[in-house]
């Protein structure tokens, strides 16, 4: 039997090696898919791009449990040339939350090609009005380029350094690898109470666009119980190495106390089997997210 620590963290790896910003998660949809296809799990990508896994609990009256991670991370998008040609750059539009900072010049990037090469290149400054939010890119060797194309920021793919894992799209790459980890987890024993559904969405990162496409479509039993498996800044009373968190709000809402007294009480299973297991409840008010 495969070590549950070491596959997720392959899980994680693999899924790492594919940047993505929202509307351009092929990579990861097509790492998350091929994990799928290992595990034998049924499996399918709807209209909108969203991938839904399913495994079949043993009572058809349970209610379902699904778990939601999105594929997307924040960037920029490569929209157009510069008016005065190549060697002046590219026009990027920002596609969710980056950092102020990164309007600035000499911010490290990496424009991905549809071929999924890399080319590198820095940010050049602000392009534009503020409310825009355009920044100029400047390639390493100018090149012509073909918009639109993504840019991510030059940080690691994936790196395990003792007990720390860096990458630059732990939200929600983390999320995404902590479901498939489950899943595989389920995979090995008996079937659960009831059906259990991982769900991978796109394009939350600019306002929840397939979470809510999923919504509205009606795509999940409506007496589903819906986790969302996110990663968010520490704070106070969500700290790294004391454990995971459960969400009780975010930036914007409070959670349903319902879905948290199952997360409580799985708490409290937890910790009866293993005295060690770590646990935090915080509200985390450093974003918001499908919840």
């Amino acid at each position: 039997m495969t070590n549950p620590r070491d596959q997720a963290l392959d899980y994680l790896s693999r899924l790492g090696s594919n940047p993505a910003t929202a509307f351009r998660e092929n990579g990861v949809a097509g790492t998350v898919k091929a994990i799928l296809d290992e595990l034998g799990l049924e499996h399918r990508q709807d209209a909108f791009g969203n991938i839904i896994a399913k495994i079949t609990g043993a009572d058809p009256t349970t209610n379902p449990l699904a778990i939601v991670a999105h594929m997307d991370h924040p960037g920029f998008e490569i929209t157009a040339g510069h008016p005065d040609g190549q060697n002046e750059g590219y026009i990027a539009k920002a596609m969710g939350g980056v950092p102020q900072s990164s309007f600035e010049a000499g911010v490290p990037v990496q424009v991905l090609l549809p071929d999924s090469s890399r080319v590198y290149g820095k940010t050049a400054g602000k392009y534009g009005e503020d409310s825009e939010r355009q920044v100029l890119i400047k390639l390493e060797q100018p090149q012509d380029l073909e918009p639109p194309l993504s840019v991510v920021f030059d940080l690691v793919d994936f790196e395990l350094d003792g007990q720390h894992i860096r990458m630059r799209a732990v939200d929600d790459l983390a999320g995404c690898g902590s479901i498939l980890a489950a899943l595989a987890e389920l995979t090995e024993g008996d079937a659960p109470p009831g059906d259990v559904y991982g769900v991978f969405t796109r394009a939350e990162e600019v306002g929840l666009v397939g979470a809510r496409l999923m919504a509205e479509a009606g795509t999940l039993p409506p007496e589903t119980l819906v986790i969302s498996a996110e990663s968010s800044r520490t704070l106070p009373g969500a700290e790294m190495g004391e454990g995971p968190v459960i969400r009780v709000g975010d930036a914007g809402y409070t959670f349903t106390a319902e879905a948290e007294s199952v997360l409580i009480r799985a708490r409290e299973v937890l910790q009866k089997r293993d005295g060690g297991f770590k646990c935090q409840r915080q509200l985390m008010s450093g974003g918001t997210c499908e919840a």
